[in-house]
């Protein structure tokens, strides 16, 4: 234990003359929440959604009811795109898509023949405006076509499936920070782990590794100064994304916690990357060809919402991805104590796998 303090210490007195790399990882997503609220302010941000739709009868009445959205404003809000009654369904209920509408086989004949015909739309819960919009657009639609065919009688229905309760609509900066938040972190996590370099060349691992301190309690004394530093920085961003960029916490210790376990794996992976090559250098360019495309695909360079459907379930599966996805549950309030148990589990499994596998290699990287 009495190493541990030393070690602690030793940490934070580094830390503290040199501030500027944490400085940086805190500063850039504060920095830019309060520049997006500045800019867009704490409205909800200007919505644009997917109308997938099914057409599985193929006619000219079918194409025609969607005349509405081929013109200006909704043209530039909402998107159409053909799919499958399953391909369709199974994305909605991804929450990839605004809304899901289902022209049935025979709707042209229903109209001809001004016999009822039923369509049906599935909304997305987690949207607000964009799903009444294309509820009210449908519903022109429908009254003009009724009115065309027989003096207001409505015969065709429109049958609204809402697949979950609402959600309150986000702010431009609440959307966008998440993900320069965990920007920060990454790029965090790399300089700390980048830091075993200079141990290595002021001498610390060659004498720790001759003296009877295991190399374990220094490992443990560089993860405590971690965690006490994500704590911090996670807690300081948090309070001033509420604060200044309008984007409630409504469990700050839950996703305080979050932050620092997430901070806490990403640094064991970057110190596990940053022992391997022979090199400082060899070093850094594995950490770079790592941490870009992780950044770009995970979600931390853009958020999942403006990202390609293809791009978002590859970026899911990347660590960044899963940790993002999480902790914007943790944020809305939709995540449950036993999701965030089981999650949190999975990254100390996760984290304990590399301490062991750095355990391993310091021997070798010390000398």
């Amino acid at each position: 234990m009495h190493f541990l303090a030393i070690s602690l210490r030793k940490d934070w007195a580094r830390a503290l003359r040199d501030p500027s790399q944490f400085a940086i990882a805190l500063g850039i997503p504060l920095v830019l929440a309060v520049l997006l609220s500045l800019v867009f302010g704490r409205a909800p941000a200007a919505p644009h959604g997917r109308l997938l739709v099914a057409d599985e009868d193929k006619s000219i009445a079918s194409d025609r009811f969607l005349d509405g959205f081929r013109r200006d404003p909704l043209r530039k809000m909402v998107t159409v795109e053909q799919v499958t009654r399953s391909d369709g369904r199974a994305r909605i209920d991804r929450g990839d898509a605004s809304a899901f509408l289902i022209f049935p086989k025979g709707f042209q004949q229903s109209f001809l023949m001004n016999t009822p015909c039923r369509l049906e739309l599935y909304t997305n819960p987690s949207e607000r405006i964009l799903p009444q919009m294309i509820r009210e657009t449908l519903s022109i639609a429908v009254d003009a076509s009724s009115y065309f065919r027989r003096g207001g009688t409505p015969l065709i229905e429109v049958e609204n499936v809402a697949l979950g309760e609402a959600k309150p609509e986000r702010s431009f900066a609440a959307v966008f920070l998440p993900s320069t938040l965990f920007m920060g972190l990454l790029f965090l996590a790399s300089g700390s782990a980048a830091d075993i370099w200079r141990e290595r060349t002021a001498g610390t691992l060659r004498r720790m590794s001759s003296s009877p301190v295991p190399m374990a309690s220094f490992l443990a004394g560089r993860l405590i100064f971690v965690a006490l530093l994500y704590a911090v920085v996670g807690t300081i961003g948090l309070i001033a994304a509420d604060r200044l960029a309008g984007m409630p916490v409504p469990n700050l210790p839950a996703a305080a916690l979050w932050i620092t376990l997430v901070g806490l794996v990403f640094y064991l992976l970057f110190l596990w990357i940053n022992v391997q090559p022979a090199t400082q250098r060899g070093a850094a360019v594995l950490t770079n060809l790592l941490i870009f495309p992780l950044a770009m695909l995970g979600g931390c360079f853009f958020p999942f919402e403006w990202m390609p459907a293809w791009m978002v379930a590859i970026g899911k599966l990347t660590p960044n991805g899963w940790a993002i996805t999480q902790f914007k549950a943790i944020l809305a309030g939709t995540a449950h104590a036993s999701g965030i148990a089981v999650s949190a589990a999975l990254l100390l499994l996760a984290g304990s796998a590399a301490f062991l596998l750095i355990l391993r290699r310091m021997r070798a990287f010390a000398v």
